[in-house]
């Protein structure tokens, strides 16, 4: 029977949860960045709806019980294969 390294579960918890606030972090500053650098194409045609569609604030997302499940599901295995990468490394550098 395989048992389960309580200290590399948690590890592989935070790590994955580190990198995905990460990722959103990341998305967040390039959002920010985009919005500060960007410079309106001004014509005298030009529209205010034309003008409110250049730059994009975020974006829509309905949370249904089907994205929350996908979503749950998607983090549960990237912390399976963080885990089981660390405990493969772990193992093959106590052989050696």
């Amino acid at each position: 029977m395989m048992s389960i390294n309580k200290r590399l579960g948690v590890e592989s918890l935070l790590v994955t949860l580190l990198f995905t606030l990460g990722f959103m972090a990341w998305n967040v500053v390039q959002g920010m960045l985009l919005t500060l650098n960007h410079v309106p194409e001004m014509n005298n045609d030009s529209s205010v709806t034309m003008l409110q569609s250049e730059v994009a604030f975020g974006s829509i997302t309905r949370w249904d019980t089907t994205s929350i499940l996908i979503a749950a599901v998607g983090f549960l295995l990237l912390v399976a294969a963080y885990y089981g990468l660390r405990s493969g490394i772990q193992r093959w550098t106590q052989r050696s």
